[in-house]
């Protein structure tokens, strides 16, 4: 049992530790902004059965 939460806790820092280090890496001066166009709808979905 101790070894399964060892692994647990170790495998946490370690995902920690990496989402730290993408983070420092991914530093922006100015955010981005998502390109999503909206898709007008040329016509009514039919409904379903």
């Amino acid at each position: 049992m101790f070894s399964l939460l060892s692994l647990y806790f170790a495998y946490r820092r370690d995902v920690v530790s990496a989402e730290r280090y993408i983070a420092a890496l991914n530093k922006t001066k100015t955010p981005v902004a998502d390109d999503v166009t909206p898709i007008p709808i040329e016509e009514a979905l039919p409904l379903a059965a």
